[in-house]
């Protein structure tokens, strides 16, 4: 006869090695290649400086982003494009490369602003995600969505899959239990999605910027800089909402 402290012991044991066996097969270092498409009729309709140039046939614009990752550490880049946009059509959407370091708990933001870089150093702040029931299968991986609520007009939905291990994402959507490999705001104007994930030791070249900056801001003295030289073009809610995302 068996007793129960021996089924009890059993059981734990049991259960130990299925968590051991499921951490083993997470994924902790690696590539993904994302997709990113841009409704530009949505998100210029209230400008009309910028709506009169988008061709009545022009709707999408796609783009594509690569992510390396490792344990503590994560790198996004744009992917150029072999055919670039010509003119002002290249400024519609943004082209940031972005570099977390988990450990240090610190960014490196390096921004395409209208042909300039400029770069930002700064913590990374946490993200207040609502994780939901709903799933759905992003490249080959289960995936959960979970909330955010950015401001009181503007709403991020993301699929996270816990079987790649570090806390990713694109642009600067982490704080997650696992990798995100599909971001899209509520009335679908910018949607991400992973095309492709592949287990690799990231290229050291990828994970740092390529040349040290000369000047670097926080995203609070970028904030005020801003204003000073373009505040007839743009405002504080226009800045504010750029740099949520990062």
């Amino acid at each position: 006869m068996i007793s129960m402290g021996c089924i009890n012991k059993k059981f734990v044991i049991g259960i130990l090695v299925l968590m051991a066996s499921a951490a083993s097969a997470q994924m902790t270092s690696g590539k993904i290649v994302f997709e990113r498409k841009t409704n530009l009729k949505k998100i210029f309709a209230d400008n009309p400086r910028v709506a009169r140039f988008l061709d009545k046939d022009v709707k999408w614009k796609y783009e594509s982003f690569e992510m390396y990752f490792d344990e503590s550490n994560s790198a996004f880049h744009p992917i150029e494009d072999d055919e670039p946009d010509q003119g002002f059509m290249k400024y519609l959407t943004t082209h940031n490369t972005i570099y977390k370091d988990y450990a240090s708990n610190e960014k490196t933001i390096v921004l395409d602003m209208w042909g300039t870089e400029t770069t930002i150093k700064d913590t990374i702040q946490p993200r207040e995600w609502q994780v939901t029931d709903r799933k759905r299968k992003i490249a080959g991986y289960l995936c959960r969505r979970s909330i955010l609520n950015v401001n009181d007009s503007t709403r991020i939905y993301a699929w996270f899959t816990t079987d790649i291990a570090p806390s990713i994402g694109p642009e600067g959507f982490d704080d997650l239990p696992g990798a995100v490999l599909g971001l899209a705001t509520e009335d679908g104007s910018i949607v991400y999605f992973a095309k492709s994930v592949e287990a690799m030791a990231p290229p050291a070249e990828k994970m740092k910027p390529k040349k040290e900056a000369k000047e670097v801001y926080t995203v609070a003295e970028l904030k005020v800089l801003l204003l000073e030289k373009m505040g007839q073009w743009v405002k504080e809610e226009d800045l504010d909402n750029m740099f949520s995302w990062l």
